[in-house]
């Protein structure tokens, strides 16, 4: 099952780097980051509402920064996205 071991792998590391993502914004935005991921150089923050995409925008090069510092790949732009939040997730 080589094609099911690679999407495991990736869905680990998106994971890994929302983790990474949220532990560097404010601590009001962290919950409403939904995943980050990386479309070739950049990062791709998904939130939950308008208002919080300028909110992570407003930090994206402190958090560019802040990845970069720890180890992430050069980041060229922090791209950020709106979706909103699954129907009965209980928020």
């Amino acid at each position: 099952m080589p094609g099911f071991d690679r999407l495991a792998r990736k869905a680990s590391e998106a994971r890994s780097l929302t983790s990474r993502v949220q532990a560097e914004l404010p601590e009001t935005v962290r919950a409403h980051v939904l995943s980050a991921s990386r479309r070739e150089d950049d990062l791709v923050v998904i939130v939950d509402s308008a208002a919080w995409s300028a909110r992570v925008r407003y930090a994206g090069r402190r958090l560019k920064a802040q990845l970069e510092a720890a180890g992430e790949p050069r980041i060229t732009k922090v791209r950020v996205k709106v979706r909103g939040k699954a129907l009965g997730d209980g928020r």
